[in-house]
């Protein structure tokens, strides 16, 4: 498996489809590949039934995606992104067990960056399922897998691919890496990387979670160039 081409498909993914934010909007990548989805239920139970032989979850046929729509959205969502991988990898139809594994491992890097695992400062399992939309499973694998890479990067610094994942999500404006933008379910404000639906804005003084605390900056300079030197 040629790691290093994956994760350049994957930055490639991010930066042509512009996408800013985690858990991922499939309907803007899809859009941007021209990918059309149905799913099992589009046309008859024959439909259906053949679907579900050919796969429980979705797959890729005569350059659709489809998909079973009643499976929990963590797990549509890695299928999605897998039958992505196979799109964007130009993948041939015989689908070996290297291509599957392939595909499973652009699924699991694009729907959570080990990198954005590292600035959303995920503690576990439970962190990275809820930011980035995954199964248990899946983000059991893609924790253990961030961990592997963090000790990498702590003895090796980043590598070119990393800087350039780091400057994509990187937002000047607000001096940050940015893994999660949304609006405030009460005010409308735009919320960066924050974890609630809402700011409370009636309860929650603005300058708390917009201007960021000088010591935590400057303990996050030094942790940056004790990691990564200069980018």
């Amino acid at each position: 498996m040629d790691r290093k081409y994956i994760d350049e498909k994957i930055l490639e993914v991010f930066q042509t489809c512009n996408i800013k934010s985690f858990p991922l909007n499939f309907d803007v990548i899809f859009k941007y590949y021209n990918i059309t989805c149905f799913p099992y239920t589009y046309k008859d139970e024959n439909f259906r039934e053949f679907c579900l032989k050919m796969s429980d979850d979705a797959f890729c046929w005569k350059g659709l995606i489809l998909y079973n729509e009643k499976v929990i959205p963590g797990r549509l969502n890695f299928s999605f992104a897998h039958e992505l991988g196979h799109i964007v990898l130009q993948h041939s139809q015989n689908r070996s067990k290297n291509i599957e594994q392939e595909a499973n491992y652009f699924a699991s890097r694009l729907l959570a960056p080990r990198i954005a695992i590292y600035y959303a400062k995920c503690k576990n399992l439970n962190d990275v399922s809820n930011l980035f939309g995954l199964t248990n499973e899946a983000a059991d694998y893609a924790f253990q897998d961030f961990r592997r890479w963090h000790r990498h990067i702590t003895y090796h610094k980043m590598n070119e691919i990393d800087k350039a994942m780091y400057l994509h999500f990187y937002d000047e404006k607000h001096k940050k890496f940015v893994y999660s933008i949304k609006e405030c379910g009460i005010c409308g404000r735009q919320l960066i990387n924050f974890s609630e639906s809402s700011c409370l804005s009636h309860h929650i003084d603005r300058t708390l979670y917009e201007q960021p605390d000088p010591l935590e900056q400057s303990l996050l300079i030094a942790e940056n160039k004790w990691l990564y030197g200069d980018l």
